[in-house]
């Protein structure tokens, strides 16, 4: 009996012992104090919890996971920690499903949903999800849960999905105002964005200015998601002087955010396209780093990938361009640009023929589906080669697209140089007729009538060119 009063006495005192150190938040020992409380009674739940919870504060995911996973009497309730250490550990999917199990969640289990569905790039039941916890929750959390929803907008924004147009954003601070200029960016309005993001700055300066204690350093530190993301805005609008300036800025601090630092490498690698090449494989290094799959979204990851190949096409590397082309067009099926480098590098290795094969063989597979882009490079490389007649017939099958007076005009003159006059009035003739009855109004048709009227002129077919005339003026 006395054994057992000392036993029940040393758990009271350690479990004092935990509930101080969990209120000082100091983990170490409180995991320590847990440890022993566990020794003494292994089936003690709350200290089992806070075991957990101490493992979870000190990043200790994968020992949290396992330790839950081992003892599923224990942990029949942890179904928040379970989907928080696979989240954190990168099993995202997994976390997903945790969650979705759960009837009548809490909102601190609906708040980590959100953030699961943003990292898999769901973002329209991510919207649902933040839209509902903001209709229905008031506590501390709803300045940093409105700039979580401000992000869903912004990447929704960028998808064209009407759902992103349906809320205004307040700009009560710098983060909201940044996603607000995301927004913008998503709907092409660069201007906007740039104002808004220098509005960021400034409210973000703003806030540090009677804060003595915080250094330049640490106040550029801050600033260097709204510099990046300002660069990209300058650089769609052409400014890439100042882009560049904005990018090197943010490197030369050496970010923390390896994901950040990846986007503004990459960005300088796309300025600085053909040139500066020992820059840009420095750049591309950084933007390549290992364990950036999980900081990058799949859009920014297929950016680095495809300016790497182009890279490798400028470096003369031409097997590892060919071998990026072949990843990215797994990962870009329904995309031209890997068949379009894998051509390019062909015909920078003086491989022609190769080259035309394989568009021609690509083409075959398409049949209807085959793009604009991939028989344009075809009639290119025919051309390159002397095969005028093989070009005209390539730039003939591009459908409505082979009555734009661009093209138009380039059979025109391979059919004269074919000695093929007839063959090039044909061309004039359907374009004008294909334009009188999809676009009567537009200028083209102007152009082309009169462009046909000289062409039957110079082959003497004059009564042909003066009705021609005479009906455009009608």
């Amino acid at each position: 009996m006395a054994a057992q009063n000392k036993q029940h006495l040393n758990l009271s005192s350690l479990f004092t012992e935990l509930n101080r150190f969990g209120k000082a938040q100091d983990y170490e020992k409180a995991l320590r104090t847990a440890n022993k409380i566990l020794k003494e009674n292994p089936e003690e739940e709350k200290a089992f919890h806070y075991k957990v919870v101490c493992l979870i504060q000190l990043g200790r995911f994968d020992e949290a996971l396992k330790l839950i996973n081992r003892n599923p009497a224990l942990s029949s309730n942890f179904t928040f920690e379970r989907a928080y250490c696979q989240y954190r550990l990168n099993q995202v999917q997994e976390a997903l499903s945790t969650l979705r199990n759960v009837t009548n969640p809490s909102n601190k289990v609906r708040e980590l949903l959100g953030q699961v569905l943003y990292r898999l790039e769901r973002y329209s039941e991510c919207f649902d999800v933040y839209r509902d916890l903001m209709k229905n929750s008031t506590d501390d959390y709803e300045e940093e849960r409105e700039t979580n929803f401000g992000a869903v907008l912004a990447a929704l924004s960028a998808e064209n999905d009407p759902k992103a147009d349906q809320y205004g954003l307040r700009e009560e601070s710098y983060e909201l105002v940044y996603n607000s200029a995301c927004y913008l960016l998503g709907k092409g309005d660069f201007t906007g964005a740039e104002e808004k993001l220098m509005k960021a700055e400034d409210i973000c300066r703003k806030n540090f200015d009677h804060d003595e204690d915080t250094t330049e350093d640490e106040i550029d530190a801050e600033l260097e998601i709204i510099r990046v993301q300002l660069g990209y805005v300058l650089q769609m609008q052409g400014k890439l002087d100042k882009a560049a300036k904005l990018y090197n800025q943010v490197l030369k601090q050496k970010p923390a955010d390896a994901g950040m630092a990846a986007v503004a490498s990459n960005n300088v690698v796309c300025l600085n396209k053909d040139q500066n090449l020992f820059d840009s494989k420095k750049k591309i290094r950084l933007a390549t780093a290992d364990g950036l799959q999980h900081k990058l979204t799949s859009a920014q990851q297929s950016a680095i990938l495809l300016n790497q190949c182009l890279l490798h096409l400028h470096s003369n590397q031409s097997e590892q361009c060919r071998k990026l082309a072949n990843r990215l067009q797994a990962e870009r099926p329904a995309s031209d640009v890997p068949q379009l480098i894998l051509v390019a590098q062909l015909c920078k290795d003086k491989q022609m023929h190769k080259a035309e094969q394989y568009l021609q063989n690509h083409i075959a597979k398409k049949g209807d589906e085959r793009s604009a882009n991939i028989l344009l490079t075809l009639a290119q490389i025919q051309l390159q080669q002397g095969n005028q007649a093989d070009a005209a017939e390539t730039l003939s099958s591009l459908g409505a697209l082979s009555h734009k007076p661009g093209i138009v005009s380039a059979l025109v003159a391979l059919y004269a140089s074919l000695g093929k006059p007839d063959a090039a009035s044909d061309v004039l003739n359907k374009a004008v007729k294909w334009y009188k009855k999809h676009d009567p109004t537009s200028q083209d048709l102007s152009v082309l009538i009169r462009e046909s009227s000289q062409l039957h002129l110079e082959q003497g077919k004059s009564d042909i060119a003066v009705q021609m005339l005479e009906d455009m003026r009608r």
